[in-house]
């Protein structure tokens, strides 16, 4: 799977005018009419695609799930390969000498037999006597037999542990059960399920076709694709691999990135800015809404999404959309929508090309 966050030089958090913003430059850079050949058509086709998943909320959803899935069991497979490399890498490996590197103040004694010493004038002066050479006495002193008998005795205990371990067969390690049989199954839960964690109740088929129905407890925290390994306690070469669907929320989402909350605001809010409420994991939060905000527009508040395994907070994600009021609220709006329509410059769908693909030649 290609990474479309990857092909646009963007985060998988990055927001909408982000991913346009990047995708304009990019475009411009590598479109075949600037670079005539096919060296960078390639490269445009996959900018062209990445953006086209990427800037569709629906179909980045779908991406961001089915890429998540893919980075789990990538994951779990490089640290086994890993973890299998450095075990062969540390059995073939012994000590190893580091050779000792002569100093620098230390000269080779070649080099000093090869160098004749400075040639020196005779001077009328008298030669000193040779010192003698000093004697080296080595004095051997011969052990008391207290201590010889005591080496001796330390020796025979060593010898006497040596043969009692040699004689004992050695203790098999008990081995895990090789795996026999995979249960794959789905488990949907609701976004509050996934972040605060939930014990769900599963049916597995057996053998002989009988359901046997097994409690399970989902960690909080879990995202769209999460897997979660179970071995069974009555037969423990069977393994239960289950994959974590979660529902969906009418203004509340969980991803990889964290937790996302659709936040309503009004044309006013929108145009002329505002400070809004918005509900979170603990206390309500006060957010600005930026003078000319668009549906769409992200904010990210940090540390205030789902308590992670290691003790810190994930990031909430605050996604505002405009709502305009229907006619049965407010029958008179429709009165006042020539006054609103002369705000625009121009038309808001004049970027849109007359097909989808003429978007690849002018983007």
């Amino acid at each position: 799977m290609l990474d479309h966050y990857k092909i646009l030089g963007l985060s998988s958090a990055a927001t909408r005018e982000e991913i346009r913003r990047a995708y304009r430059v990019l475009a411009r850079r590598y479109h075949p009419d600037v670079n005539p050949g096919n060296t960078t058509a390639e490269r445009f086709r996959q900018i062209s695609r990445a953006y086209e998943v990427l800037s569709d909320p629906e179909k980045r959803k779908q991406y961001d799930s089915e890429r998540e899935t893919e980075e789990t069991f990538s994951s779990a497979f490089d640290r086994a390969h890993q973890a299998y490399r450095k075990q062969q890498s540390a059995a073939s490996k012994g000590p190893r000498a580091t050779p000792r590197q002569p100093s620098q103040n230390q000269q080779d004694p070649r080099q000093q037999a090869e160098t004749p010493p400075p040639r020196e004038e005779p001077k009328p002066q008298q030669k000193p006597r040779a010192k003698p050479e000093p004697k080296i006495v080595r004095t051997i002193t011969k052990p008391s037999p207290s201590r010889i008998s005591g080496l001796r005795k330390t020796l025979e205990a060593s010898l006497s542990r040596a043969k009692n371990i040699l004689a004992k067969p050695p203790t098999p390690r008990p081995s895990r059960p090789t795996i026999s049989s995979i249960a794959l199954m789905e488990v949907s839960l609701s976004v509050f399920e996934a972040i605060a964690g939930v014990r769900k109740t599963i049916e597995v088929a057996e053998r002989d076709g009988e359901m046997k129905k097994l409690s399970i407890s989902i960690p909080a925290g879990v995202r769209q694709g999460s897997i979660v390994r179970l071995r069974s306690k009555e037969n423990e070469a069977e393994e239960i691999i289950v994959v974590i669907r979660i529902a969906h929320h009418p203004w509340l989402s969980i991803s990889h990135r964290g937790l996302t909350i659709d936040v309503p605001i009004t044309i006013s809010e929108a145009i002329a800015g505002a400070k809004v409420q918005i509900p979170s994991l603990q206390d309500p939060l006060l957010i600005t809404v930026e003078p000319g905000t668009q549906s769409g527009k992200e904010v990210r508040l940090k540390g205030q999404g789902i308590p992670l395994p290691d003790g810190t907070r994930g990031d909430l994600f605050a996604r505002f959309l405009i709502k305009v009021p229907t006619p049965s609220e407010a029958p008179e709006s429709a009165a006042k929508l020539g006054e609103l329509e002369s705000l625009y410059q121009g038309s808001v769908r004049e970027h849109l090309p007359k097909s989808i693909m003429d978007g690849e030649k002018n983007p």
